[in-house]
């Protein structure tokens, strides 16, 4: 077994500093490009730099050998301007998105799915085969208490699948380490740290698991067939089950039917416009009729961002609820703890959308103070067009530019506490009632 978890760490190791390699060569593309595009608009005037689109792309996470977070399926660019946030896409930036399909053998997907299985073939046949091998009844004849002899099987597990996995994380580690991709800073070893101690925390809560199947068991067969089908009902069941119920119970609007609410929305607007409100003179910024075309632009503006802002939102909620349920599962619980440790996924996209749209006002204050000391301009504000407001040019330095701020150690714990309290949470009761069992259990 400590052969099979160190190669499966070995090769998910090298799989993702050649996979990281390749996205911060995409990402270093589009940084590139940015920047000379920005480096383009000086010279430009400041109206043209407000109303332009442009797309916030997420750099890709160091931390995702340790809990990728489903990163690939999660939102990873926001396009937005000094007068809205538009909304959000996914960028693969790769020439066949069909590979993503494959689940990476991040630290986390291991702990899930290899090790819990191992913890569970340790522990299933720790009562009921020590029956069958006429062992047990010999134990319990000694002097020792069955409280204890539990508590000491229980322990042993755990640091026997501890001393297992650790190996790995230490070879994994100085793996990517010795890539040079990722820095040795304060965060890693922090994330690394937190994410040994939530495995432990897991380690506890399948063994106690394992321990409770054959304590209700009279033979390992029984035993391992319980053990097998609670796994899989951890793994698979209970996630998919979560989805489903979020689906079909907490339902929210398909986007098509969003969109067939913006075009009538926008319909409407443009319908009940006064005459003009689409004329354009581009020549004079004092053009009458610019006026009517800045209010009626601003109208189908707002009006999209009330309802996408609606669908956005009922989206987010839709998750969390689906996430509440997945808390009836340890592995989906550990998946969320590691999650929150490396502040990837879901948590990393709403950090990023949230701060996106604090930018944005700051963006738009900033850009109205230029214009509103601009004589030349009549201040109509067009956020699609700049026919109305300041020609001023403006310097790049001076342009407001949007930096990612991860999320903070202190934050982190916060997220990942209500996971770790679920899980001791779930080993005490597990091990109570296993130790309560054990106490009556017939060893002959």
């Amino acid at each position: 077994m400590l052969i099979i978890v160190l190669l499966v760490f070995i090769v998910g190791s090298i799989a993702f500093i050649y996979q990281y390699k390749a996205d911060i060569d995409d990402y270093q593309i589009y940084s590139d490009k940015s920047k000379a595009d920005l480096i383009s608009q000086t010279g430009r005037n400041v109206s043209e730099v407000a109303v332009e689109k442009r797309d916030y792309i997420f750099k890709p996470g160091a931390s995702a050998f340790i809990e990728n977070a489903k990163s690939q399926y999660i939102p990873n660019t926001v396009t937005y301007n000094a007068y809205n946030v538009f909304g959000y896409s996914i960028s693969r930036r790769t020439g066949n998105p069909y590979l993503y399909q494959s689940q990476e053998l991040s630290w986390s997907f291991i702990v899930t799915i290899i090790l819990s299985f191992a913890v569970l073939l340790l522990s299933f046949d720790a009562i009921s085969g020590e029956k069958e091998s006429h062992t047990l009844s010999l134990m319990v004849s000694n002097s020792v208490s069955r409280l204890v002899l539990i508590a000491a099987k229980y322990i042993s597990i755990i640091i026997t699948c501890f001393l297992v996995v650790l190996p790995g994380f230490i070879v994994s580690l100085l793996i990517v380490i010795a890539s040079g991709i990722v820095k040795t800073d304060a965060v890693i070893l922090f994330e690394v740290s937190l994410f040994i101690v939530a495995q432990l925390f897991i380690i506890a809560c399948i063994a106690a698991l394992g321990l409770f199947c054959s304590v209700v068991s009279r033979s390992s067969n029984v035993s391992l067939l319980l053990c097998l089908t609670l796994w899989l009902v951890f793994l698979i069941f209970s996630p998919n089950l979560a989805v489903f119920a979020a689906e079909n119970v907490f339902k929210i609007k398909d986007s098509e039917t969003v969109q067939s609410e913006i075009e009538s929305a926008k319909e409407a607007i443009n319908n009940a416009a006064p005459e003009g409100s689409w004329a354009m003179n581009y020549g004079n910024p004092f053009y009458s009729k610019h006026e009517l075309r800045a209010k009626n632009q601003t109208n189908l503006m707002n009006a999209e961002k009330q309802i996408s802002d609606e669908w956005y939102n009922a989206q987010f909620k839709q998750y969390q609820k689906a996430t509440l349920l997945t808390y009836l599962s340890p592995l989906s619980v550990f998946g969320l703890i590691s999650e929150s440790i490396t502040a990837n996924g879901y948590l990393r996209f709403r950090k990023n959308w949230d701060d996106l749209h604090i930018y944005q006002v700051q963006f738009l204050r900033w850009f109205k103070s230029i214009d509103a000391n601009d004589p030349e301009s009549p201040h109509w504000y067009n956020p699609f067009e700049g026919c109305s407001t300041s020609r001023l040019p403006v310097k790049v330095e001076e342009i407001p530019q949007y930096t990612e701020k991860m999320i903070s150690m202190q934050h982190r714990m916060t997220y990942a506490a209500p996971g770790l309290l679920l899980l001791i949470t779930y080993s005490f009761i597990l091990f109570s009632v296993t130790a309560v069992l054990f106490n009556r259990y017939d060893v002959r």
